[in-house]
């Protein structure tokens, strides 16, 4: 559908946010430029919010959820569908508080490099407690963070934190992302046929996960010191050093460089792989342990592994 098409209602933010929502509010058939730190702003706690067929092109944020005056401003049973979202200096959308039971799909955002001191860009963010959320073909891009070549670059496609629990991502794509194209702290989560390329990091995995089929494709870094790698694996930290989990159902492994598949940080993690696709430069490393992190075992395969 046309960016302008007749029957959609039309916004200039100019730079400012446009909706505080309250219960049930809901926003579709929108067209909106230039708009500030949320198009839709969830200020206060609400319920059943939705947000459908909406274009944006240019802006800080798309979604944002912060309490007025720091009030915690849960959300429950935000849905938001068919959005497509352009020239984003932030993110798309930034999720907190013990907010739960959200469903986004059909999303696709893309970012640009930014250079602003503290504006660390990333595509859809969640923090504090947040849970129960699902992400269904959401496509996040080029999120970038322009800093000195000595300091780290983040811009992730997709972050969550410690105390996030039960995340779905399914049939989701992160693209052209200065750190991680998934970066996972959340615990109890699953990552559903989802692909990630041309990222510095295209997963980053901070906590036991499930995966069906996972797909990494050539990994690329922008700027910055920061590793370039197909999986970032940072191993357990608490007492009694228990290692984290990772299991793959299916394996894809695509690169015309020798980065590393498996680079493993911090602690012990097992990794468990069913089957896989695996096609990278003869030599590549399979397992590049840092620090403390190891992988207790080796890597168990439910077929043949791999002869790199």
């Amino acid at each position: 559908m046309p960016f302008d098409a007749p029957g959609r209602t039309q916004i200039d933010a100019r730079g400012e946010p446009v909706y505080h929502a309250k219960d049930r509010a809901a926003y579709r058939h929108v067209s909106a430029l230039d708009v500030g730190n949320g198009l839709v702003v969830l200020d206060r706690p609400t319920t059943g919010v939705v947000m459908d067929d909406v274009r944006v092109d240019g802006g800080y944020r798309v979604i944002e959820n912060t309490g007025i005056d720091r009030a915690e401003a849960r959300v429950v049973g935000l849905r938001v569908s068919n959005v497509t979202a352009t020239n984003l200096r932030r993110g798309f959308a930034r999720i907190r508080y013990d907010s739960r039971d959200g469903l986004f799909s059909d999303i696709t955002a893309s970012g640009m490099l930014t250079t602003g001191a503290h504006d660390l860009p990333c595509g859809i963010a969640i923090a504090d407690d947040a849970s129960d959320f699902r992400f269904e073909r959401c496509t996040m891009r080029g999120f970038q963070w322009k800093r000195n070549d000595r300091q780290y670059w983040n811009g992730d496609g997709f972050s969550a934190e410690r105390g996030n629990r039960r995340l779905v991502f399914r049939a989701c794509a992160a693209w052209d992302n200065s750190d991680g194209g998934f970066d996972l702290k959340a615990s109890d989560s699953m990552l559903d046929d989802c692909v990630s390329g041309r990222n510095a990091r295209n997963y980053r995995l901070w906590s036991s996960i499930n995966a069906s089929r996972l797909t990494s494709i050539e990994p690329v870094k922008v700027g910055g010191i920061g590793d370039t790698v197909h999986f970032a694996l940072m191993g357990a930290k608490a007492p009694g050093g228990a290692p984290i989990v990772i299991r793959i159902a299916h394996l894809v492994v695509k690169s015309a460089h020798g980065w590393p598949v498996f680079d493993v940080h911090d602690g012990p993690v097992r990794i468990i792989i069913d089957s896989h696709d695996i096609q990278v430069p003869p030599g590549t490393q399979l397992v590049r342990p840092r620090g403390k992190g190891s992988v207790p075992g080796g890597i168990t395969w439910g077929g043949a592994p791999p002869k790199l």
